[in-house]
């Protein structure tokens, strides 16, 4: 029994100076590099660009959503493009220094039948999406010229200015 004593003095003691039942939360400091997410974290990541109309209806170029690591190419962004608009089929000739050449056969439905803005945001959406490549800073389109879209070599700043 002498030999209880001491171990429940001291449980006593211990359970007595806690004084609040509750854990305390302290914050502890944590490394973001040890933090691992479900979500993958992109950083200066390339997008896919479409012209759509914001909520006001003007239409504007916007990105729409990363592009994965296996499609930066040329290749993948233009079979993307065709998927997107079937009635253009955009056909690579070559990729010349920083200018990417491209053939249109079939230009009628770009040309007249897209109305008279359509080939304009079209257009910027295909130059757009392969100069998101870092060695594309050029699009060359090689078309029949039509009512509403002309051949010719594009990049970003032709949109910017251009006056539709």
């Amino acid at each position: 029994m002498k030999n209880y004593i001491p171990v429940i003095i001291v449980s006593i003691f211990l359970s007595a100076c806690g004084g609040n039942d509750q854990p305390q939360n302290i914050p502890t400091p944590v490394d973001s590099s040890a933090v691992k997410s479900d979500q993958p974290t992109i950083t200066d990541a390339q997008y896919f660009w479409s012209a759509d109309a914001d909520s006001s209806g003007n239409i504007q170029i916007r990105k729409v959503r990363p592009i994965p690591q296996d499609s930066l190419n040329y290749t993948s962004i233009i079979e993307w493009m065709n998927g997107q608009y079937p009635e253009v089929k955009l056909e690579t000739e070559k990729l010349s220094g920083d200018t990417l050449y491209l053939k249109i056969a079939d230009s009628r439905f770009l040309t007249n039948r897209m109305g008279s803005t359509g080939p304009f945001y079209y257009l910027q959406e295909v130059t757009y999406n392969l100069t998101e490549l870092s060695n594309i800073n050029y699009i060359h389109l090689n078309f029949k010229e039509g009512n509403h879209a002309k051949p010719g070599t594009y990049d970003r700043s032709h949109f910017v200015t251009e006056k539709r």
